[in-house]
């Protein structure tokens, strides 16, 4: 029998440290009125010592992921191999445009409310889980056009979450600290997943992987499960070796119709040609792949929720960084 594999459970923050502590104090309430009596309290409880609406409305557009979690119309993703994940998230982003398309033809259309503005705005957004094998805390992300054409990335991951514009990418690779670095990760993360699981559809099945250890994390409908291309494999890659090496590159929307795969995505890898870099595509239409070179500057941000009862004081980073330490959020009595 196949040893089973224990998966990271995406938004793990919100179901055990908002949803379980709530439904003790008011178990007779459904999950959805849990989710509105929560978010009352979030949007009418005064800020805290070294608290921001900015901050205030990362958890809040956590609690937004996690009730369509617990609806199960939140599309999670599931990697064989966490070598996978770390290949995405070092994956650079040089057709940022690409996405932006393909976001406009794939995106689910909703209304977005700004909380402290009242207003809502309607939008095109991309949602997914993601779980990894062998560790604790899985992802949650939620991409959507603004109205200025930028994305906006929101993400969880354990007890952190923060929001990046993509107006920002240029600059934030240049910086070197451990904030900065951990926004870039994320924000590669998320976009190359969805690049990835239109490069490469052979390689995504339907369903949660067959060696789920199922304790804490349960399929869903709306489940699917990532394998690694070959074709991103070093071709040196040792047949021995049980932990894969990736070929350098990056993916690249194809903009011409000529070959009848306008829309599609392709990697394309980087190799050595008389000791010097050189870029050959994965497939045979590398010269009709769109360019990015509109590269803007915006802000970014980054929440870290604790598990200390009292809050830190905000340690500002430069470049428009923020990086924030506050104390748990429990659940409120009716």
């Amino acid at each position: 029998m196949a040893r089973k594999v224990v998966y990271s459970r995406p938004l793990k923050y919100f179901w055990k440290h908002l949803y379980a502590t709530q439904k003790k104090l008011t178990s007779e309430l459904t999950d959805e009125q849990i989710f509105y009596l929560l978010k009352s309290n979030l949007l009418k409880k005064p800020l805290g010592k070294d608290e921001t609406q900015e901050s205030r409305g990362l958890i809040i557009s956590g609690l937004e992921l996690w009730r369509e979690d617990s609806k199960g119309e939140l599309l999670h993703i599931f990697f064989l191999e966490k070598q996978l994940r770390d290949f995405l998230e070092g994956t650079r982003l040089p057709d940022l445009d690409g996405i932006k398309k393909y976001l406009y033809e794939n995106g689910e259309i909703k209304d977005i409310l700004r909380y402290y503005s009242n207003s809502k705005t309607e939008h095109f957004i991309y949602k997914f889980a993601l779980h990894v094998p062998n560790e604790a805390d899985g992802y949650a992300f939620s991409l959507f056009i603004e109205e200025d054409g930028s994305i906006e990335l929101y993400f969880s991951h354990g007890e952190n979450g923060g929001r990046m514009s993509d107006k920002f990418y240029t600059d934030l690779n240049k910086k070197q600290d451990k904030v900065s670095l951990t926004i870039l990760k994320m924000f590669q993360l998320a976009i190359n997943t969805i690049a990835y699981m239109n490069c490469f559809p052979d390689c995504v099945t339907d369903g949660v992987p067959k060696d789920l250890f199922e304790k804490g994390v349960s399929g869903t409908d709306k489940s699917i499960t990532f394998r690694v291309a070959d074709k991103i494999r070093d071709i040196e890659d040792s047949p021995i070796s049980k932990i894969p090496h990736f070929r350098k590159g990056h993916f690249r929307l194809l903009q011409s119709d000529y070959f009848q795969k306008k829309g599609n995505y392709f990697f394309v890898a980087e190799t050595m040609v008389k000791g010097k870099a050189k870029t050959i595509s994965m497939s045979e239409n590398t010269a009709d792949f769109g360019n990015n070179t509109d590269e803007k500057k915006t802000k970014v941000s980054i929440i870290v929720t604790a598990k200390s009862k009292s809050n830190c004081k905000v340690s500002t980073l430069l470049c428009n960084i923020s990086y924030v330490k506050h104390q748990q959020w429990f659940g409120y009595d009716v």
